[in-house]
């Protein structure tokens, strides 16, 4: 027996790729709160690969539906100290070689990988780590670990079993929009984001990232100069706002509908603080939000003033039938 299950091991030598550093914000033992945290992202060729092949237009869909992930082997907790000398752990989680290249090409892809290593990391560890990490430029912390694994554990990734433990959290408030809209179909309430795959002609999801500019300076898009004799046409929009009353990062879910936007190159969303606005520039050319206001192209939204939003957790997805879901 002991031979059969020397058989069935395969010892994992992973290769560097890059390193995440972060830290505890909650633990059962209270003395690890705040240490520093290290998670090197590796790879091996022997780790399995999913079974569709990166697309972004078929992948990601699949992701928001918990249908498609990078399985990851994570190795047991190491010891070691930061550059200040201070104690600090170190995780090595590790993915199979291909998915790495993946992951090198689709900045989306690496930015979930990166949120897959810190829930398998929280799973197998009962931590809590911070969402706002930063990326060293090593290529790893320490020596690898070479972890052995056995094949059922390769072909039963981990996570499978993050999958049934804990849901996706955008599925979750996505689905939660969904129950709402049923609930109230016959108030023109929010769209049936679940009627998506019904659309076999555009089905897609896609995050859209926040603008890094500040809010003030947005300009209109054109590059040529503004000629008087070329028409602008309004967009057409429409606005659903409901208050997110159980998730603890998100308190509103805005869904925004405009059918003439029909890519997330086509806007920046932004959240101003100091006037507590939701700001959505128009970057389609030929189109504004406004011909009356001194900035055609941005439409502002007012939030409750007596709410504070975490600015990081703003959360933004592109969907079928031109529509976009905010999450603040």
């Amino acid at each position: 027996m002991s031979l059969i299950e020397e058989q069935e091991k395969v010892t994992l030598h992973p290769k560097p790729g890059f390193v995440v550093k972060t830290k505890i914000l909650e633990s059962k033992n209270l003395a690890r709160i705040s240490t520093k945290v290290f998670i090197n992202i590796c790879h091996d060729e022997q780790v399995p690969k999913p079974p569709q092949d990166f697309e972004p237009e078929i992948v990601f869909p699949l992701i928001i539906e918990n249908q498609w992930e990078i399985p990851i082997i994570v190795s047991s907790e190491k010891e070691t100290k930061d550059k200040k000398g201070f104690p600090s752990l170190v995780y090595d989680c590790c993915i199979n070689s291909r998915c790495f290249q993946w992951c090198q090409i689709s900045k989306d892809l690496r930015l979930i990988l990166i949120e897959w290593c810190i829930e398998s990391i929280e799973l197998l560890n009962e931590l809590t780590l911070e969402r706002e990490y930063t990326i060293p430029k090593m290529l790893a912390k320490g020596e690898l670990t070479q972890t052995m694994v056995t094949k059922s554990e390769l072909e039963n990734s981990l996570q499978k079993k993050l999958q049934e433990l804990k849901q996706n959290e955008t599925l979750g408030l996505i689905e939660e929009m969904a129950i709402d809209e049923e609930d109230e179909e016959d108030n023109g309430q929010l769209p049936d984001l679940m009627n998506i795959n019904n659309k076999p002609n555009k089905n897609l999801i896609e995050e859209i990232e926040p603008s890094t500019t500040k809010t003030p300076a947005a300009k209109p898009v054109p590059s040529s100069p503004p000629s008087k004799t070329v028409a602008e046409t309004l967009l057409s929009y429409d606005i659903n706002v409901t208050k997110i009353e159980s998730h603890p990062d998100y308190k509103l879910a805005i869904a925004f509908s405009c059918p003439q936007i029909s890519s997330s190159k086509d806007i920046d969303i932004q959240y101003s603080p100091s006037s507590s606005t939701l700001v959505i520039t128009n970057k389609l050319p030929g189109f504004v939000f406004s011909k009356t206001s001194s900035d055609t192209n941005r439409l502002v939204i007012p939030l409750a003033r007596d709410v504070i939003f975490n600015k990081r957790n703003l959360k933004s997805f592109f969907c079928a039938d031109n529509k976009i879901f905010i999450f603040l």
